[in-house]
């Protein structure tokens, strides 16, 4: 009996109002926003406390109200364009090789936990739009800690369709607007970047990348 009394203060010494409050508020962003993205510095697969959002941006610059001039499109560097990547076939490869399809670039990593969310959406974006002139990349940011038989088995796992490569820190910086992953870039014909998008929301991201794939496409 006094065991139990003790537990049950003790319970009530740790669940003071604030704590309660505080749990509940933790509760209610995760339920909010869900798992958005990953830092890519600090090597882990939490959900970065900073980003509890999704962040697009049109033409490489955050999306403007609609009477505000769009600003100038983002290019592809060149450099990134004919940059040797090396699958994890181990065949080399040029993002040049693609200049006349829509691309969707996709930064990511096997420890990322919101990119495990979004890759079977990537895997059906390229069943969907494959035959229209469309590819998905798949660039791993992190080939010092992602081994090619680690990525191999990932691609095996979530049935990946499409083509995915290492990426050296360097050039993956290019591509990147800060250091959270997943960031996925829908990229037109011509080289411009449609859509820039730095995290991943299950409820809003699938829609609003089907919606720049398809404007590209036309």
């Amino acid at each position: 009996m006094n065991s139990d009394k003790k537990s049950g203060e003790l319970e009530n010494c740790f669940w003071t109002p604030a704590r309660s409050a505080l749990t509940f508020l933790a509760f209610g962003l995760l339920a909010t926003f869900g798992l958005t993205s990953c830092n890519s510095s600090s090597n882990t697969s939490n959900a970065n406390a900073n980003a509890a959002k999704i962040t697009m941006t049109v033409n490489g610059s955050p999306a403007q109200p609609a009477n505000v001039p769009p600003p100038p499109a983002q290019m592809i560097p060149a450099s990134a364009l004919d940059a040797s990547l090396k699958t994890v076939d181990g065949k080399d490869f040029k993002l040049s090789e693609l200049k006349d399809k829509v691309l969707v670039i996709d930064l990511w990593a096997t420890w990322c936990g919101p990119c495990r969310y979004e890759i079977p959406e990537l895997v059906k974006m390229q069943e969907e739009y494959g035959e229209k002139g469309f590819e998905v990349v798949g660039l791993d940011i992190d080939p010092k800690s992602d081994s090619p038989e680690d990525v191999k088995g990932f691609v095996k796992e979530f049935k990946i369709n499409y083509k995915v490569a290492f990426v050296e820190e360097a050039l993956a910086r290019s591509l990147m607007k800060g250091g959270n992953i997943p960031q996925s870039l829908v990229v037109g014909r011509d080289g411009k970047v449609v859509k820039h998008f730095i995290g991943f929301s299950p409820d809003r991201t699938p829609a609003l990348m089907r919606e720049a794939i398809e404007q590209a496409i036309k």
